[in-house]
């Protein structure tokens, strides 16, 4: 992976750096490729064995609920033991899941083993974003994010393709194909990436911290490398950037009010993402639209998010990342309110990638600013894992009820989901207003 200048995602680990960037992008092509082979013509298979509207709702929030129990624990292992056993583990247990669903039928048991699959798949991402946050320099986050996101797209864009051309009547088949993808995608995490070395800190804070016996090292260098490049500002009254004050337990302190903002954005956007899940194909079948066009939707999502994603991940290391979220998150809430008002698939399909290119700026923006606050907490694991779990509360929440709410009107749910984002979008510049949003804010300041 090549960048220009020196802000490069290998700047604080060389080659080590670029090799991780590489082994995560290309296991979560993987796993997102067998993940997304399966998700869109699941709602259709449910139904076409008699599971009511409800029903498929209930069986796709599994996944959700799934990884909602693995996430914040997940980030706490991969701060306190590394990322790769996490990563392992978690693909581990989704290809497990997969290999239930081959063997087994029915409402209760797709439910459980669709737990499974997320469990293992919310890990995986979890210890993947993780790993980025503390081994990526902070002025190349963006672009270091915009790579993971990539590889998802990219599952995004092929896996539909692929399962569409599979058809319904190949579902059971397609689940073994999901779980062999996760099993190819451990292999790079296995031979690649370094077998001690825990996600403890940016660019080695952890050795520092054992050199000089400091026990608050990792926290204290990590806080105080940021707040030199102008990434975060000392707490008030405290002679140490973002140390925690008297008394004040971790979750208290971790829970800032840019934290806070960041978590209202995953929730909104984790909503919006359990209406697509459960009520996307139901739309698309109820448009006329068939299952391989429903597959291609998915695929033309895609490729403008791919186009656009290193540009994006450039914007979010030079520009301010909250105007960025803000904008972008309007312009997403009027693609979902449109869904159920647009009759044409051509238009639908150009609002979709639309919508791509304002996602593909917002996720890197969101993921840079998250690894900023982590960092000051000294709690990036942490901090990954309480984000993820938010947005995948609201998925289930959504993806559970959504499916009734669309028997009663199919515009509802995507109107909701508009709504959620307009809410807590508003809410931003309030919770926001100190916190820092570019990556060199002290550069800039010099130049101007």
């Amino acid at each position: 992976m090549r960048t220009s200048g020196s802000a490069r995602p290998g700047d604080s680990g060389g080659g080590a750096s670029r090799r991780l960037l590489g082994v995560l992008a290309g296991s979560t092509l993987l796993q997102w490729l067998g993940g997304f082979a399966i998700a869109p013509i699941l709602p259709l298979y449910l139904a076409d064995h008699d599971v009511s509207v409800a029903g498929v709702g209930v069986v796709m929030s599994a996944f959700f609920l799934g990884a909602l129990l693995s996430q914040y624990v997940a980030g706490r292992l991969a701060g306190l033991h590394g990322h790769r056993p996490v990563l392992l583990a978690g693909l581990a247990t989704y290809a497990a899941g997969c290999a239930g669903l081959f063997v087994t039928e029915g409402v209760l048991a797709s439910s459980a083993l669709r737990v499974l699959q997320g469990a293992g798949a919310g890990a995986f991402e979890v210890a993947t974003l993780t790993a980025v946050a503390v081994k990526v320099a902070p002025s190349a986050r963006g672009r270091a994010f915009s790579a993971v996101y990539t590889g998802q797209l990219l599952g995004v864009t092929l896996g539909p393709v692929l399962g569409g051309f599979a058809g319904v009547e190949h579902m059971r088949e397609l689940f073994l194909a999901g779980g062999a993808a996760a099993v190819l995608a451990s292999i790079p995490v296995l031979w690649m990436l370094p077998s001690a070395g825990g996600s403890r800190g940016v660019a080695g804070t952890a050795a520092l911290a054992s050199t000089t016996g400091d026990r608050t090292g990792p926290v204290r260098a990590s806080t105080e490398g940021l707040a030199a490049e102008g990434m975060i500002t000392p707490a008030a009254g405290s002679g140490r950037p973002g140390r925690p004050g008297p008394g004040r337990p971790g979750v208290t302190w971790l829970l800032t009010p840019g934290v806070v903002g960041l978590l209202l954005c995953g929730a909104s956007g984790g909503f919006a993402a359990g209406v697509y899940e459960t009520c996307w194909s139901l739309l698309m079948r109820r448009e006329g639209v068939s299952v391989e066009l429903t597959g291609l939707t998915f695929t033309l999502f895609g490729l403008p998010y791919l186009l656009f994603a290193w540009p994006a991940g450039q914007l979010a290391d030079r520009l301010d990342r909250r105007a960025l979220i803000v904008v972008a998150a309007l312009l997403r809430s009027v693609a979902l309110v449109s869904y159920p008002m647009l009759h044409s698939l051509s238009i639908i399909l150009v609002v979709g990638c639309l919508e791509a290119v304002v996602l593909a700026v917002i996720n890197p923006a969101e993921q840079s600013l998250l690894a900023q606050e982590g960092a000051a907490s000294g709690a990036t694991g942490r901090a990954q894992g309480l984000f993820a779990t938010v947005r995948t509360a609201t998925t289930v929440l959504a993806a559970l009820v959504s499916g009734a709410i669309f028997a009663v009107d199919h515009r509802l749910p995507f109107v909701l989901a508009g709504l959620l984002v307009v809410v807590v979008t508003l809410s931003l510049p309030v919770l926001w207003r100190d916190l820092v949003g570019s990556a060199r804010p002290a550069r800039a300041a010099e130049g101007s």
